[in-house]
């Protein structure tokens, strides 16, 4: 794996591990699970069907999902009637990956981290990380997830960027964060294709170069998606540097941001930019 990439994966884990303790971590998403089901977007069909094909995946295929949420992938691969254990560390998201799969007898939702989960080596057929695979140690990403597999199965890796306005609607909320003292948070509202792009590619080589993986190319697509007010504020309350902010500071926040969207969007809705992409990286014989 490249030293960069790496060492910033590493750096972010390990600030996050040092500030937060094990009960907060596992409680992290649970006040923000309901937004985060309505507000976030689903993965695109295709690209589900795609990944599904390149994987080598069938009914009968067994799946290890990491950090499932509220049960948005889990959902899309559960549909195509895989065995699923999905890994959940939030009580909250886990009951709603529950319901969200219609407590399907075939998807098992575990209340745990990947690092604690109890592996039965060479178990799985695919393991599966959308929008999480960050969240685990670096130590331990590729490493029990190469354990995991079968001989001949693969990781996939999905992620979807949070839906954010244009560029004229970013510096038009600025003034309303830069009043509450969060001027870095605002202008991070509207990062750049290059900048999505270059994280997916970082993942993507860290995993092709951690010797248990074969390299492989992440494709990367581009949405827009209409957000009113409302679920763009939800969407925002999914986000972690909107959750680390203390209760009245994030409601008095998210009521101006609101107040400031009205005054400008004469439809009280807008059209909000996103990214997803995917990666299937095949185990190695030998790893």
């Amino acid at each position: 794996m490249t030293a960069s990439s790496e060492n910033e994966w590493y750096e972010w884990y390990a600030a996050f591990d040092e500030t937060h303790g094990p009960e907060q971590r596992q409680s992290w998403y649970n006040q923000a699970a309901t937004a985060y089901r309505w507000a976030r977007p689903a993965y695109p069909e295709a690209m589900v069907a795609k990944v599904f094909a390149q994987a080598g995946l069938n009914p009968r295929s067994t799946l290890l999902e990491i950090g499932c949420g509220p049960g948005i992938a889990t959902v899309a691969f559960a549909e195509k009637g895989l065995s699923i254990v999905a890994l959940e560390p939030s009580p909250a998201a886990c009951e709603l990956a529950r319901k969200s799969c219609g407590h399907n007898p075939k998807v098992k939702v575990l209340n745990s981290t990947f690092e604690a989960y109890a592996l039965q080596p060479q178990t799985f057929n695919a393991v599966l990380a959308a929008t999480s695979f960050h969240w685990i140690s670096p130590e331990t990403a590729c490493q029990k997830s190469a354990a995991a597999l079968k001989p001949g199965g693969s990781l996939i890796l999905l992620w979807a960027t949070p839906p954010q306005p244009s560029n004229d609607i970013g510096d038009y909320l600025q003034p309303v964060y830069e009043r509450y003292g969060l001027a870095d948070m605002g202008k991070e509202q509207c990062q750049t294709e290059a900048y999505y792009h270059d994280n997916f590619k970082k993942f993507a080589a860290t995993v092709g170069q951690s010797g248990y993986f074969q390299t492989t190319e992440v494709e990367i697509e581009k949405h827009q998606t209409t957000y009113s007010i409302e679920k763009y504020l939800a969407l925002l309350s999914t986000l972690s540097p909107y959750i680390a902010l203390e209760e009245t500071v994030q409601s008095d926040l998210f009521a101006a941001l609101g107040e400031q969207l009205a005054e400008r969007l004469e439809t009280g809705a807008f059209e909000a930019t996103h990214w997803f992409a995917a990666q299937v990286a095949l185990l190695k014989e030998n790893p």
